[in-house]
């Protein structure tokens, strides 16, 4: 019997921000989890042909957001890999490494909807636990993808009611953009290496 939880965060972290780190520490917290890994995207499979900036500026910013939080590791697995970064092949290589743990996949409520595009789901549904970061209005939406997906889902796709976070990656990039500051938004380590780096700028 598996005792052990393993939480994991994936995204494209463009960049990482406070409200994917307080929600990481509210689910480890809440979950009791052993620690959470964060994977940082290749390119992500929903944002093909989106610019973002490159690979190994998001993977140290977001070492540089985890580093004060000993329960935080970043993984630069799909980075390695390169290509489209799937969800499926990094929880098998995830599982390979961690046998003994159970494995939790973390996602925002407003991604559950489209988990039946994703790649190889239905298998990827019973290597690992969905947990569903709450959005207001989520719940029902939930309630008929967990339908879509037969009973398996209903233990397998879990809405956790996290603190709400009004913060986005996308509206942070174009903050800076505008020369507006991004205090309150990002670890200063994060905001300090946007500035020396020149992101998001142009």
């Amino acid at each position: 019997m598996k005792s052990k939880k393993l939480g994991i965060m994936g995204g494209t972290f463009d960049p990482v921000h406070l409200g994917h780190l307080q929600t990481a520490k509210f689910i480890y917290e809440h979950l009791g989890l052993e620690k959470i890994i964060f994977v940082p995207a290749f390119i992500a499979p929903h944002k093909v042909g989106l610019e973002f900036a490159p690979a190994a500026d998001r993977y140290r910013m977001t070492e540089l957001a985890t580093k004060p939080y000993p329960y935080f590791e970043v993984t630069d697995i799909e980075l390695q890999r390169s290509g489209v970064s799937y969800t499926y092949d990094t929880v098998m290589e995830l599982k390979a490494r961690y046998p003994e743990y159970e494995l939790y996949f973390i996602i925002g409520a407003d991604a559950v909807p489209m988990l039946n595009t994703w790649h190889r789901i239905r298998e990827l549904l019973a290597e690992v636990t969905f947990i569903a970061a709450d959005r207001p209005g989520y719940g029902q939406t939930i309630d008929k993808v967990c339908e879509f997906f037969g009973e398996p889902a209903k233990n397998k796709i879990i809405l956790l009611d996290t603190p709400e976070v009004d913060i986005s990656s996308t509206g942070i990039r174009e903050r800076v953009r505008r020369g507006l500051s991004i205090k309150g938004l990002v670890p200063e380590s994060v905001e300090k290496y946007i500035l020396e780096e020149h992101l998001y700028q142009s």
